[in-house]
């Protein structure tokens, strides 16, 4: 792993020669934003990929018309490319429209992912893993009006297709399909609602206030989704600007997310990841409800450059009579922040995590929450 993070840092450092590309700006009440696009060839690390390399577009804006009072929008989209021989190919645009009326959030992403699986459950243990291969094609689309001041509220889409699903144990042995759900592959189609309160001051780095969201997701069989299942999420952040400067943020967020029916492997309650619980791998313990906590302290340093320092816990769990602390999961970590647009900030991060079952190093662009 050391020999990993050098080489990472080391690429950190080479590919960090950005090329920013000057829109015209858009002005309202005679104040400017201008517009940025960045390109970003870059390398990076989390321990569900290991060392990837790729390219990003960064593009922060506001549309036609748009006023300080509306918040910037941001498109990114990237390629990439992983020594675990994984390709995904993402598009995550989140367009604020003038006067904050409308927010369109999306996500769209095409990967081939050889990926590790330990089963379901709290409980279970590390030579339980499995080897799983899989396609997999998702689009997510939420449009939110605004209904009150800071309040949003609208329909939510998915469709999510699992394709050439494949399961082999350490000795490269298949695994038979029969044995996990959706070893067979799935198709979802889910429809839904989605209700947000959101005050932050930025939707990049954001330094005070707080964001609150709740999405629901409902896939009948009538829309063709192989495995009927109900998926309910809440995710709830504050900030905290302690000298009222942007420099020094206290950001805490508890999620929440439990399904019900018939749940392929992929769509139960994940612990982990590069946004939350960093330092467990993304599934390593998965559940029919998750819960989980973390609390970052963020401090500029100087010029673009800044660290963080952040704690986590949580759990997983089938019915909530289930529920137990006896294998309790916890992580804790530090990281270092390059703002990669000084005007309206958006930063490339490289932290650490250790986690009670693992630990593991994440080098991505923008704050995990």
């Amino acid at each position: 792993m050391n020999d990993a993070i050098i080489r990472v840092i080391v690429l950190i450092l080479a590919f960090t020669i950005v090329k920013t590309f000057p829109v015209p700006a858009q002005e309202s009440d005679s104040i400017p934003y201008r517009n940025k696009a960045v390109v970003l060839p870059f390398a990076s690390y989390t321990p569900e990929t290991r060392l990837m390399f790729g390219a990003m577009l960064n593009y922060q804006f506001k549309p036609r018309g748009a006023g300080p009072e509306t918040r910037a929008s941001q498109v990114l989209f990237s390629g990439i490319y992983t020594l675990k021989r994984q390709l995904v190919i993402e598009l995550i645009p989140n367009i604020i429209l003038s006067q904050e009326r409308w927010m369109l959030d999306g996500y769209y992403q095409y990967s081939f992912f050889p990926d590790s699986y330990w089963g379901v459950g709290p409980d279970t243990r590390s030579e339980d893993e499995l080897d799983v291969e899989y396609r997999r094609l998702e689009f997510r689309q939420l449009a939110l009006r605004r209904i009150a001041p800071q309040l949003y509220a609208g329909p939510a889409l998915r469709w999510n297709r699992l394709s050439r699903v494949e399961f082999t144990n350490g000795d490269g042995e298949e695994v038979p399909p029969a044995r996990i759900e959706g070893a067979e592959g799935s198709t979802l189609t889910g429809l839904g609602f989605s209700v947000r309160w959101d005050k932050r001051n930025s939707i990049t780095a954001p330094t005070k206030n707080h964001y609150l969201e709740l999405t629901a997701l409902f896939y009948p069989e009538l829309f063709g989704t192989t495995h009927p299942h109900q998926s309910w999420r809440l995710d709830a952040r504050k900030y905290f600007d302690l000298r009222n400067d942007r420099k020094s943020v206290l950001a805490f967020q508890f999620r929440l997310h439990a399904t019900a029916g018939e749940i392929p492997f992929q769509e139960y309650a994940l612990l982990g990841g590069r946004e939350i619980m960093r330092g467990y791998y993304m599934g390593r313990f998965r559940d029919a409800s998750a819960a989980q906590v973390q609390g970052e302290f963020r401090q500029h340093l100087f010029g673009r450059f800044g660290f963080t320092v952040f704690a986590a816990t949580g759990e997983v769990w089938n019915r909530i009579q289930d529920f137990s602390l006896n294998n309790p999961k916890f992580a804790a970590g530090a990281g270092l922040r390059f703002n990669l647009n000084p005007d309206d900030p958006s930063n490339i991060r490289l932290d650490y995590g250790i986690g009670r079952h693992g630990g593991g190093l994440y080098v991505t662009i923008g704050e995990a929450f």
